[in-house]
């Protein structure tokens, strides 16, 4: 049950790893609020850390940044 739980919680911080993605790249032609970006940035690489402490994808989840 726990390899369950945390496939679940691997496949959760994954998506919204993508949508952070998505979201940044959106803002990159939309705003000028480098605050913004930035924090999102760092939400988005402390997912990717998360992603890959659970054993996702060992590190290759988002091969565009």
């Amino acid at each position: 049950m726990p390899r369950l739980v945390n496939q679940n919680r691997l496949n959760k911080l994954i998506q919204e790893h993508r949508m952070l993605d998505t979201e940044i790249k959106r803002l990159y032609n939309t705003t000028n609020s480098e605050s913004t970006l930035k924090k999102l940035k760092q939400q988005k690489l402390k997912l990717k850390d998360a992603i890959t402490r659970l054993g996702g994808s060992n590190g290759k989840e988002d091969q565009s940044n």
